[in-house]
């Protein structure tokens, strides 16, 4: 040590960058990891469903315990909703999926809807909201979207009486017509 410490305070400031260093390594072999685990899940999840894809059949539960399936639609159109309460995109979107359904009521047209990316109270929240009358998954309802390929939300799907997958709508919908191809699709173009 010198007379005026200059030694000591070198060694301590080596000490402190060895030790930021330290901490810089480590936050980036995290960062690396996470990054790592993200595109591996990314890898091994499914694909998105195809058009003309029959839609495979599933079962969620509902706010009260029992199950619906997708099986007890066949023989309608049917538009799936796939919605998050934290999503601000599946608020604005519901109005005109609801609409979508009441004006091919007569068509036999049904809504089933999938909460995903939130917890059951949440989901809960969102159909009370939005005064859902028709079946909603509260539960089970990301093991559905990982098969489906769906990872955004709002992701709507419109299948035909016959089960198929004929279009898919990813993402907010701003304006009824935006929907209307989709709505063609399963009915053939017949309003109520």
């Amino acid at each position: 040590m010198t007379e005026n410490g200059t030694a000591v305070t070198q060694d301590t400031t080596g000490k402190a960058k060895r030790r930021n260093l330290i901490i810089l390594l480590a936050a980036l072999a995290i960062c690396l990891n996470g990054a790592v685990n993200f595109f591996e899940s990314r890898k091994n999840s499914a694909e998105l469903i195809k058009l003309g894809t029959p839609l495979p059949e599933f079962s969620v539960k509902q706010a009260d315990g029992s199950a619906v399936s997708s099986a007890s639609f066949k023989g309608k159109p049917v538009i799936y909703y796939f919605f998050a309460n934290w999503c601000p995109c599946s608020h604005a979107s519901i109005g005109y999926v609801k609409k979508a359904v009441a004006d091919n009521a007569q068509n036999g047209m049904a809504l089933f809807s999938v909460g995903i990316q939130d917890s059951a109270s949440e989901i809960e929240k969102f159909t009370k909201k939005h005064d859902m009358a028709s079946p909603v998954g509260v539960s089970g309802g990301n093991d559905v979207a990982a098969m489906l390929g769906i990872r955004t939300t709002p992701t709507t799907l419109f299948v035909d009486a016959n089960g198929v997958v004929r279009w898919i709508f990813i993402g907010k919908i701003e304006k009824y017509e935006a929907i209307q191809k989709g709505i063609d699709a399963i009915t053939g173009g017949v309003v109520g």
